[in-house]
């Protein structure tokens, strides 16, 4: 039997507290925000219909570009949260409401990939999911064509720095001319030594491309099968789910071993590689939980979340912690993001969540963020911060602050999906499906009865 369900619009007390900041949205859950009575308790669950499937995919589907459009992710909730006056016919009045509410839920700069775990965990999900990993696999060969195309201009202007090089060494040749025949044989030991090492160093870059081919290759064949199956799930959403649940384990453990292995270091290409193993990991885990809770396994989905979301939030804080300590201690923190210089591309709620997986950051009181930004505040003023603080270095810190907030949203989604499966055993219902939204609601958010 369905249980009621609320579409978050219709909802004024969870409005109200989401706008005074009593409330805040964490994953797929609303909870009472820190310093609360009630600080950190679940208020209400978060979950979509499937009708929001086709506006979810309106969002961007490559989580690499620097410059995030701010306003574009805003337009696009507001019609995710069925805001567009054909479909809801809502007065401006509200229209102006849910367009704050999209700010102070914190969904108006969310990475892209983070959104392949959607807010909820209907059919819609699944197909959500298995378009999101489509659109991974385009955006790997793309990234890779553009790179190629990348490396080959440099590799031609290296030839021409060599050329160029040759005649000054020819030269220089010239001028050495009437040194002792002996040395005309050193020469000779000395090509044969650079011919060696160049066919050495060719040799190795070759293997090295292989290898990385190779190693993408696998990558987007574990994509390929899991978003077969997800597509087969959700032609057939009646048929026993046993295969997808074998293929979802077994995507799970391919990507999350690749994902764990990888130190964490600032190479796009290695970068590349990990963020796809971290992005398939969450979402065959997320497949799996959501799979063994229609099928009413509340126990074992919980066993699962419990073991793989610790393993997820220990890469999270890796990655967090080696890529806000490239630079000098004052700067070793996602609070630098809180700069002049960012706030045109990151938000605060974007540094909030980063904040979230970084282990400095984390647990800081009021007075120990103000002294940081205090400090960062001085560093950027010093006379060397222009040149040592240029665009380059500016354009890269905002692609990792996006880079780390895929992770933080990724972690926050997968965390919160354990207490969907909490609610579920504790409303010992025989599926989820049950604290769902039938596929005749209206488009939007919804909160669960809890």
């Amino acid at each position: 039997m369905l249980q009621p369900t609320t579409l978050l619009i219709n909802d004024p007390s969870i409005i109200k507290g989401l706008l005074d900041g009593t409330l805040v949205r964490y994953g797929s859950v609303i909870r009472y925000a820190a310093g609360t009575e009630k600080g950190g308790q679940i208020v209400k669950h978060l979950t979509e219909v499937p009708g929001i499937l086709d506006v979810l995919k309106l969002l961007p589907a490559s989580p690499a570009s620097p410059l995030i459009d701010t306003m574009g992710h805003g337009l696009t909730y507001h019609k995710l949260m069925g805001l567009d006056r054909k479909l809801t016919g809502i007065t401006n009045q509200l229209f102006g409401i849910e367009k704050t509410l999209s700010s102070v839920m914190g969904l108006t700069q969310i990475a892209a990939g983070a959104s392949v775990l959607n807010l909820g965990v209907s059919i819609a999900g699944f197909a959500y999911m298995g378009y999101k990993l489509h659109q991974i696999q385009k955006s790997l060969g793309h990234l890779q064509q553009t790179m190629e195309i990348g490396f080959t201009r440099v590799e031609a202007g290296l030839h021409h720095l060599d050329n160029k090089m040759t005649e000054g060494f020819n030269v220089v040749i010239k001028g050495l001319n009437y040194l002792d025949d002996r040395l005309d044989t050193v020469s000779g030991q000395l090509a044969y030594l650079y011919l060696l090492v160049q066919d050495s160093r060719q040799k190795q870059e070759s293997l090295a491309k292989a290898i990385s081919h190779l190693h993408q290759a696998m990558l987007i064949k574990e994509i390929a099968t899991l978003k077969a199956e997800l597509d087969d799930r959700t032609r057939f959403p009646n048929e026993s789910p046993r295969q997808a649940l074998k293929t979802a384990s077994s995507v799970r453990l391919f990507f999350g071993s690749e994902a764990m292995k990888v130190t964490p270091e600032l190479n796009a290409e290695l970068m590349l590689n990990s963020d796809i193993a971290i992005q398939g990991w969450a979402v065959a885990t997320a497949t799996e939980a959501n799979l063994l809770l229609e099928i009413g396994h509340h126990q074992d989905a919980k066993q699962l979340l419990t073991e793989e979301v610790s393993k997820f939030k220990q890469v999270a804080q890796r990655w967090a912690d080696h890529c806000l300590n490239q630079d000098n201690k004052y700067l070793g923190t996602a609070y630098r993001f809180d700069a002049p210089i960012f706030q045109d591309y990151i938000t605060s709620e974007r540094i909030e969540r980063i904040s979230q997986i970084s282990n400095s950051d984390r647990c800081l009181t009021l007075e120990q963020i103000q002294h940081k930004k205090n400090e960062i505040e001085v560093e950027f003023e010093m006379s060397y911060s222009s040149q040592k603080y240029d665009q380059n270095w500016i354009n890269q810190q905002i692609a990792l602050a996006e880079y780390l907030d895929t992770l933080s949203e990724l972690s926050a989604r997968l965390d919160t999906l354990q207490d969907f499966a909490a609610l579920c055993e504790a409303k010992e219902v025989k599926s989820s499906k049950e604290l769902l939204p039938d596929e005749k609601s209206q488009p939007g958010l919804y909160l669960l009865p809890f």
